[in-house]
């Protein structure tokens, strides 16, 4: 699963076959809500980087949404990658599904257990 900010990010991922720069390659980032397309790039540029290649996107995305990605190889219309992408500004690492939802209260109610 890949996660990018509302303004977009960076796409990485391994492709099913080798990227060739003879060739073209289209990517096509779907809603799941909508189930509507949402950015459609025919001439992608994709980048290279140690094992694995990297897409741009920048395209507003919605918070909390969950999005398709595919990327094809258009010359030969093959299926080079699929992943889900999640949209959130949170800190990958540090994120909550309910943040900013619940509150937590303090108390002073003590609870004794008879046996």
């Amino acid at each position: 699963m890949q996660i990018l900010t509302t303004s977009g990010g960076t796409i990485n991922f391994i492709p099913r076959e080798n990227i060739d720069s003879s060739k073209s390659y289209s990517i096509l980032i779907t809603s799941e809500n909508e189930n509507k397309s949402v950015l459609q790039d025919l001439g992608a540029t994709i980048g290279s980087a140690s094992f694995y290649h990297t897409y741009n996107a920048s395209h507003t995305f919605v918070e909390g949404e969950f999005y398709m990605v595919t990327i094809t190889n258009s010359t030969d219309v093959k299926l080079i990658f699929r992943d889900k992408i999640f949209c959130t500004n949170q800190a990958a690492d540090a994120y909550q599904i309910n943040d900013g939802v619940y509150k937590s209260h303090g108390s002073t109610n003590d609870f004794i257990y008879y046996e």
